[in-house]
């Protein structure tokens, strides 16, 4: 009986100690610790500084059908007043890295 309570107690304390080191490994790897960009595989980005307000330059009548951000750009598809226009901006710069026009092909006759 005496060999049962023991083995008894030290799987108990087996069990919590397995309990902690699973509870450190969970809190350690947690979003926002500083080791999250270990576990992506990345270098830890750089804070962004503020810019203020930035003037993004548009035809008049458009509008933004869609945003979307992808990686460290914001891209935005316009549309009305022209073509359609897909601008992408970069906020950690503060600037606009680009655009492009969709404009239609010719009908193939």
């Amino acid at each position: 009986m005496r060999a049962i309570k023991g083995l008894v107690v030290f799987l108990g304390v087996l069990l919590l100690a397995g309990l902690g080191v699973l509870g450190y490994g969970l809190y350690s790897k947690a979003p926002g610790k500083g080791t999250s960009s270990a576990i992506s595989g990345r270098a830890a980005a750089a804070p962004v500084s503020e810019f203020g307000q930035l003037a993004v330059p548009v035809p008049a009548g458009s509008r933004i059908e869609q945003m979307v951000v992808a990686g460290e750009r914001v891209v935005l598809r316009l549309t009305g007043g022209g073509p359609e226009r897909v601008l992408v901006l970069d906020p950690g710069q503060g600037k606009v890295a680009g655009g492009f026009v969709l404009t239609p092909e010719p009908a193939v006759r």
